[in-house]
């Protein structure tokens, strides 16, 4: 509450010294029309603003009268470029304001293009990353190195973004990263973020975005921040459409083969894709682990298939100038089989008990089926006003069937001492709801924005558990349950932005969430905390301030408040028993986490890109490992005390040649880790620097290389573990033939196979821990693309989503 009234009297404050309408100054304005060789107005042709250097700072679309307005412009020189598939690219002469005018250009009449030259390029087109004050952009049809990888793979090669062994997203340093989808909330969290998010292959992935610190108007949800993964939607009009295979091969092998179909015509576009995908995985592990009594040396292996179907679909329907509609759905399917080997030798401490060597095995078989719709509403009755609505609905199934045979022998490996033999089956299904509205006004300086959402989501999870006793499977209570949770979120917000002057913006916001959730579990066996419900409410004001010069310099200073809740498998208190030595218990009473997020970002020139960000989590998770009965080892998520992070970003584009350019980016993060977990202490400090350089190369022939280097030091793990750094060199060219019409890509990912292992080691709870992972992470690929129908028509509106404005509005 001390925030809300200090964030209350700084915008009072602001708005009581803003000078009164009779006293403000008209800040300059650009206007022009632009029209067809027919003279006819041309609409939806992409309006371009520069500076006198060429470099981009705004764009726009004409409207159905051909007209477009850039406004709120200071003092300088300025070039307007107006670009349209069907004709040439027109650029104007350099436009001079002094300050305070309205400049009324001629009349634009654009010339028919008369061959197939190339389009004009200027700086400032769309690059492989793009970065912002708060947010980066990850143009993955731009890198020639994302051919052949899933989304999660994809996420693991962003700037900023690492994902660990658990497969857990991590930005600059903090979890509790929300994937987002088209911008919308994937509401799937945990091991079934995992598979949607590996099932999604990167031929399907147009970009992903990096959102830091989102506004008032995102869910509050993600203590990470928001990545937002926009999918490829072709807007040609005319039907068009291309055929993609693409192969890679490492330890094991992948491929996918799959189409996509569009058709645009007046106020209609139809668009669909659908992919096959056959996915292999091998994870390799090596660990000693020393206790009190045992010594324990584990070798494992873990191969995984992953084959699934993946189609995507819409159509919108522009009704006339101020209404339109959009329907899109996506139906994501895999088949998943997975064979893990595990050989642990038992050995006591003090030499008195006999080694015994544990032969494990675990045989998965699952069927993930994830789908979703959504519909959408936009009003826009004017230019200073618009109106959104979005109601989406979804489920998730998933079907899992585990065989864990387990026997110890003695340590020549010969005589069988005794064995345990399991089953059980797993089967999950997610039910998802959400409507929201957004509204915007622009009044003068001012702009109102305004929205309020419902979600819905139920979860229902059963697990049936059985011991093989004489090859029979005999149902064992005392490890079956159900667990079924259910989670409710009102929102709503209120923000408001003002330009006191032509360089300096002020937006504050405040979003208010109420979540109501419970948490039953069914089960045999009585246990104390089998329902656990909670109702609580939160605030979460989000205020920034920025200066922009709109030439060298733009300072930005934010500060926000967000919140991330336990997945519905961390709340599940039953025991899941991973083999013989390990087990996954939930924690029903895991508290929801707090991050308190504080930036500064400064830009020159649009290049040089530092960011500094400081942020304090209470009630983090880390999973937690406990001792049971001197062998077996329990993980459990807990809430530790506090997190902190403190980091820098610098990011830096270079041309150093017309054939050579690089991107080079800088993280840095000062971390703690503490807390006293039932006498478990943890208070652990880490520098964690990641660096990552990219190269784009032209080579004769047209040929076009990309060359990148990532780097990082030791990070922390879990919150508990220690992690050594590693390193690799990707390397991807490709090259187009027939018109354009075919693309021909080969990629190489992790060449030296230095990237691939992660080392890591733990001393905490009366454990020491000291261990390696291998990913198939070199690898080698090839990917071809044949574009078929019309692919030089002009381009069809593109629909906005209920979200495009804000991304929009943060990228300023």
């Amino acid at each position: 509450m001390k925030l809300l009234r200090i964030s209350s009297l700084v915008l009072c404050c602001t708005l009581y010294f803003l000078p009164d309408g009779s006293a403000q100054e008209n800040q300059s304005q650009i206007r022009g029309t632009v029209f067809n060789p027919e003279r006819e107005p041309s609409e939806y042709s992409t309006v371009v603003l520069m500076n006198q250097d060429s470099v981009f700072m705004s764009g726009s679309l004409s409207g159905p009268d051909g007209s477009f307005l850039f406004d709120k412009l200071g003092a300088g020189q300025y070039l307007i470029m107006v670009r349209n598939v069907e004709f040439n690219t027109y650029v104007s002469k350099l436009i001079t304001l002094a300050g305070n005018e309205v400049v009324e250009l001629d009349n634009i009449i654009l010339e028919t293009r008369v061959n197939d030259l190339e389009e004009v390029v200027i700086k400032g087109e769309k690059a492989m990353v793009e970065v912002h004050s708060d947010k980066m952009v990850y143009n993955v049809s731009a890198s020639v190195n994302a051919t052949g990888n899933n989304a999660l793979e994809l996420l693991s090669k962003s700037p900023g973004v690492m994902v660990d062994m658990d497969k857990n997203i991590i930005v600059q340093g903090k979890s509790g990263v929300v994937v987002y989808i088209n911008g919308r909330p994937s509401r799937i969290s945990g091991s079934d973020l995992t598979n949607m998010l590996e099932g999604m292959r990167s031929e399907d992935i147009e970009s992903i975005e990096i959102i830091s610190n989102p506004s008032s108007k995102y869910d509050a949800e993600g203590t990470g921040g928001v990545i937002n993964i926009v999918l490829k939607k072709n807007l040609e009009s005319g039907f068009n459409g291309n055929l993609i295979g693409s192969y890679s091969k490492g330890n094991q092998s992948r491929y996918s083969l799959g189409t996509s179909l569009n058709y645009s015509s007046g106020k209609i576009n139809l668009f669909s894709s659908i992919n096959l995908t056959d996915n292999n995985f091998v994870t390799d592990r090596n660990e000693n682990m020393i206790r009190e009594d045992f010594i324990l040396d584990m070798v494992s292996t873990n191969v995984t298939s992953r084959r699934g179907i993946n189609f995507s679909g819409g159509v919108d329907y522009n009704i006339n100038s101020e209404h339109s509609l959009s329907l899109d759905a996506r139906i994501l399917v895999n088949d998943l089989n997975g064979v893990l080997d595990n050989n642990t030798l038992i050995e006591d401490v003090d030499g008195i008990l006999d080694p015994e060597i544990l032969v494990a095995g675990t045989q998965d078989t699952a069927l993930t089926q994830n789908y979703n719709a959504n519909l959408h509403y936009s009003f826009t009755p004017n230019r200073s006003s618009r109106l959104t609505a979005d109601v989406s609905f979804g489920t998730y199934t998933s079907s899992t069937n585990t065989w864990q045979p387990n026997e110890y022998y003695n340590p020549g490996g010969s005589d069988v001492i005794r064995a345990v033999e399991s089953t059980y089956d797993e089967n999950t299904d997610i039910t998802i709801f959400s409507a929201m509205t957004d509204y915007e006004k622009s009044i003068g300086k001012f702009k109102i924005s305004a929205g309020a959402k419902y979600s819905y989501i139920s979860t229902d999870n059963r697990l049936a558990y059985y011991n093989i006793e004489n090859d029979l499977p005999e149902w064992d209570s005392s490890r079956s349950n159900d667990f079924y949770y259910l989670e409710k979120i009102a929102a709503a917000y209120l923000i408001l932005n003002v330009k006191p002057t032509e360089r300096i913006a002020i937006d504050a916001g405040l979003r208010v969430e109420n979540t109501s959730s419970l948490g039953e579990l069914v089960s045999a066996v009585p246990t104390p905390d089998d329902v656990v419900a909670r109702n609580y409410t939160n605030l979460f004001p989000n205020i920034s301030v920025s200066y922009n010069d709109n030439q060298n310099h733009a300072l930005s200073l934010s500060f926000g408040r967000r919140i991330t809740r336990p997945n519905y498998q961390n709340l599940n208190p039953f025991e899941y028993k991973l083999s013989e030595l390990s087990a996954w218990r939930g924690n029903p009473f895991l508290e929801p986490n707090y991050i308190t997020n504080y930036q500064i970002t400064y830009s020159f020139k649009r290049k040089l890109v530092i960011s500094n960000t400081y942020s304090i989590t209470k009630n983090f998770f880390a999973n937690i490992f406990e001792v049971v009965d001197d062998k077996g080892v329990v993980i459990i998520p807990r809430n530790m005390d506090k997190v902190t992070n403190n980091g820098l970003s610098v990011s830096y584009p270079q041309k150093v040649f017309n054939w050579w350019q690089f991107s080079s980016y800088l993280i840095y993060n000062y971390a703690t880790y503490s807390g006293d977990i039932e006498g478990t202490v943890i208070d652990l400090k880490a520098n964690i620097v990641n660096f990552r350089l990219q190269n784009n190369i032209r080579l004769p022939l047209d040929i076009s290389m990309e060359l990148s280097w990532y780097i990082t030091s030791p990070w922390i793990w879990r919150g508990t573990v220690n992690v050594e750094g590693n390193q690799n060199v990707s390397i991807g060219i490709k090259r187009e033939f027939l018109n354009q019409r075919l693309l021909l890509q080969v990629t190489g990912s992790d060449l030296f196979n230095t990237g691939s292992t992660y080392y890591y080691a733990s001393d905490y709870g009366g454990m020491i821990v000291d261990g390696d992972i291998f990913f198939d992470g070199r690898r080698i690929g090839v990917n071809a693309t044949w574009k078929f129908g019309n692919q030089q028509a002009k381009k069809a509106a593109r629909r906005k989503s209920a979200i495009d404005d804000e991304l929009n509005r943060i990228s300023e």
